[in-house]
């Protein structure tokens, strides 16, 4: 505008002056002449000015478009770098149609028996083998029909940009001056021989795309409505359990399928689902890898200082754990951590059974008895027939005869050893009660195979074997158990660095309680796990459990409130589990005048502990921080008026713990007691006294009483002795004597160097000070007393005397004139 207006000044001064100076020729006046300038003038600028905007306007939205142009330029090659880079690392569509094709190749395995070749009948092992591979097949289609979802919007995004690019208008708008023309369409030039190719590209990538996400639709689909269909199965089948569902032995079936084709069906499904549950679980499977290494090496320590110690008998007897360390760990840690396994397809759980008894068999081979030894291997050589049997997922007429002679032989079995008695020889009592359960089982299992009931009559039999022996595994786990804490608790009285400093005093020399009662439910849930049946029991439970309610603006499950609270227990269960480590070590730590190690951190570890549970709780029953935050505002006003006390010890214990005046194994002096730390609790902490005794001291004491810690530097003690001699004795000879006594004790310390100095001339002897140090205090009583005797022995045989406090009385007699003098005054009285 300043242009503007400036340009136009300059021509109305040119018109003015070339008027003036016309008008001077002519002879006019100026000032008129000015006024019909000024007139023709203002016209002028008139015409002008009103044009201006007009021609501006169109510059400015020449200007602007070009602007534009070269923003949605830039972002176009912008857009295209984007999208070469990103195909630059396309899809590995190749490796998703080999997946793809092997999920539909697993899936058509998975349907045999089910959908197609369904033989005689339905059963129930069958469906529950297909539902768990196709829920696994359908679990890899999802994952990678998201990641193909994942692929296709992000390509539809780079195509949408170009389109959008593409279609405005002012991408194609051409300047009027011919200088900037070229420049224009050498752009527009560029960007098109840059976006063709990757236009194709991106075309052809979302064809393939969209074709393997159709394929990967029409798969998911499949397999869901194979997951529905075999519902519908199974609901079926559990309403028809007592339901006759084949005809007799007698008659033939109408529709039998060849026993080759049933036994590699059977395989082919076994085989998969192992294969996937061990894909799925390796972390699980290195827990329990992990678990069996550290009871190995618990066994073998325990057994080599057993044997150490000449305790190590050669029958085994009270000892069987260590007779094979490593086969006893894997029996216990397989029969009590096979739980943390979920929903384990039938193939895997059985071979962990198959590992474990195995190692039982082995474990107590000539332990027990020839007799019962007999009857074990008779029942497991059943479960081991049983267990090959539940692998044959489809029903045959073979099938049913060989169940038939195994429920039979198990009757046969448990029915003899029961008639023939020697219960006494028996090492579990217990083992009695799962033998007439085995009986009774297998029974039902014939008469639930003669009447038709296939399906029932085949979870009794494997069922019936499987109960016992799982049973034999947990009494015989628990005694192993048992046995091992006894003779830890014998052996390490005091906690040791090779078995981690558990306290085995703190464990007990048995397993708690809770511990049968979780056996017992095991035992009950493997058994029960056998029949459709119990998922029916189940289910109504778990939808209990886990629905959804909601109280004004909060939702929460029953699942999660338990979980809460079942997550501070078991943070709680695992604090008092790493407190086991807060006992002092082998010996006595002050003794041994090495620092505390995991015991002085316990505290915080169990803090740690707590304060993760805590948040997991919170997190797990979906509580917000927020709320969290108040609730424990709240409780934060409840300390202050009730709880100051136990909030002073516990922050004192924290403080204890970082601080660290004092460690788990110190020996210190508080309130004039001297012991040693046991443990630093929350509250309060443990002191071993010298006597014996355990002295509780709050935490809060310890830090506010003055605390005497002999461990802080070195356990060293300087201890004074005095001895007295008389005033003839020979001081040199003395001061030898002296210094040789403490110099042959073992318990003084040869640096700093004893020193005897004659401290004062006493009523009745010379007293000399004896300054010696000791590596600990208890060392110094010892010293002390041991240098009393050697002194008075060796002052003996020089003839030194150490005397003893001595008085000289003497009687004066008065004189007896003032004695009669005294007499005569008494008469005149």
């Amino acid at each position: 505008m300043k242009m503007l207006f400036s340009s136009y000044f300059r021509c109305f001064l040119i018109c003015a002056l070339c008027c003036v100076a016309s008008s001077s020729v002519r002879g006019q006046h100026p000032d008129s002449v000015m006024r019909h300038v000024s007139d023709s003038v203002a016209q002028t600028l008139r015409r002008m000015l009103e044009a201006a905007p007009a021609e501006y306007a169109a510059k400015y939205r020449q200007h602007d478009s070009a602007n534009m142009q070269d923003a949605l330029l830039d972002e176009l090659l912008r857009t295209i770098r984007h999208t070469r880079d990103f195909l630059k690392a396309s899809l590995d569509t190749n490796a998703i149609k080999k997946e793809l094709s092997a999920i539909r190749q697993r899936f058509e395995i998975a349907s045999d028996g089910v959908f197609k070749n369904t033989g005689a009948l339905q059963t129930e092992r069958n469906l529950t083998t297909s539902y768990k591979l196709i829920r696994e097949l359908l679990e890899r289609a999802n994952a990678r029909k998201a990641q193909v979802d994942a692929y296709r919007k992000k390509l539809v995004g780079f195509r949408h940009n170009f389109d959008s690019i593409a279609s405005n208008p002012q991408l194609y708008t051409i300047p009027v001056d011919t200088a900037e023309f070229l420049p224009v369409v050498r752009k527009l030039y560029v960007a098109a021989r840059e976006v063709s190719p990757i236009d194709s590209i991106l075309a052809g990538s979302l064809h393939n795309v969209q074709h393997i996400k159709d394929q990967l639709d029409l798969t998911v689909y499949e397999l869901q409505s194979g997951l529905e269909q075999i519902e519908r199965y199974e609901r079926d089948l559990s309403e028809q359990t007592f339901r006759q569902e084949v005809s007799g032995l007698n008659v033939p079936p109408l529709h039998a399928r060849p026993m080759n084709e049933i036994l590699h069906q059977a395989f082919e499904k076994n085989r998969l689902i192992l294969w996937f549950y061990f894909r799925n679980n390796p972390g699980k499977l290195a827990i329990l890898a992990v678990l069996t290494l550290f009871c190995t090496i618990f066994l073998r320590t325990l057994r080599r200082k057993v044997a150490t110690n000449g305790l190590l008998r050669k029958d085994f007897d009270g000892q069987l754990v260590l007779r094979y360390p490593v086969l006893s760990a894997v029996m216990i840690v397989v029969c009590i951590f096979q739980f943390i396994f979920p929903d384990p397809p039938w193939v895997f759980i059985c071979l962990l059974w198959v590992i474990a008894s195995t190692c039982l068999t082995i474990i107590f081979r000539r332990f027990i008895t020839a007799y019962w030894m007999r009857f074990w291997w008779m029942i497991w050589l059943l479960f081991l027939l049983a267990c090959a049997d539940n692998f044959v997922l489809q029903a045959s007429r073979p099938e049913r005869w060989c169940m038939i002679i195994l429920a039979a032989g198990g009757i046969l079995v448990g029915s003899w050893y029961l008639a023939r008695g020697r219960r006494a020889e028996l090492r579990e009592q217990w083992i009695v009660y799962f033998i007439w359960f085995v009986v009774i089982v297998e029974a039902l299992s014939i008469i639930a195979n003669l009447t038709g009931r296939f399906n029932l009559a085949k979870g009794l039999m494997v069922s019936g074997f499987i109960s016992v022996v799982i049973a034999i595994m947990f009494l015989w786990t628990v005694r192993l158990i048992n046995e091992a804490l006894t003779l830890a608790s014998d052996i390490y009285q005091t906690p040791e660095r090779q078995l981690f400093f558990v306290n085995f005093a703190a464990v007990g020399r048995k397993a708690p309680r809770f511990f049968y009662v979780f056996l017992v439910i095991g035992w009950f849930y493997l058994f029960a796990r056998t029949f459709y049946v119990f998922n029916l029991v189940t289910q109504p439970l778990e939808d209990f459990l886990f629905d959804q309610r909601t109280v004004g603006a909060y939702t929460f499950s029953f699942f999660s409130v338990l979980a809460f609270f079942a997550i501070l227990i078991l943070a709680s269960i695992i604090s008092k589990i790493v407190s086991f480590f807060a006992s002092d070590k082998a010996g006595h730590p002050a003794d041994a005048g090495s620092p505390a190690g995991l015991g002085s951190w316990l505290l915080v570890v169990r803090i740690f502990i707590f304060v993760l549970g805590l948040l997991l709780a919170f997190a797990v029953a979906g509580i917000p921080i927020d709320r969290a935050t108040f609730v424990l505002g709240a409780l934060g006003v409840g300390i202050g008026f009730g709880l100051q006390s136990l909030v002073n010890n516990l922050v004192s214990g924290v403080i204890l713990a970082f601080e660290k005046p004092l460690n788990v194994g110190d020996l210190v002096e508080v309130k004039g007691k001297a012991g040693t730390v046991k443990s630093i609790g929350f509250r309060s902490s443990l002191l071993q006294t010298l006597e014996g005794s355990h002295l509780v001291i709050p935490n809060g004491e310890l830090l506010n009483d003055q605390l005497v810690n002999w461990n802080i530097q070195k356990l060293m003690r300087r201890n004074t002795l005095m001895v007295g001699v008389a005033y003839d004795s020979d001081l040199e000879l003395v001061e030898s004597i002296l210094k040789k006594a403490m110099k042959s004790n073992d318990n003084i310390l040869a640096f700093p160097e004893p020193v005897v100095w004659a401290s004062e001339f006493g009523d009745s002897a010379i007293e000399i000070q004896l300054y010696f140090w000791t590596g600990n205090l208890r060392a110094g009583m010892v010293a002390k007393s041991e240098l009393i005797f050697a002194i008075h022995k060796a002052f003996r045989e020089q003839g030194i005397v150490i005397p003893f406090p001595q008085r000289d009385l003497h009687i004066r007699r008065e004189p007896e004139v003032e004695k009669d003098k005294e007499d005569g005054d008494d008469a005149s009285d």
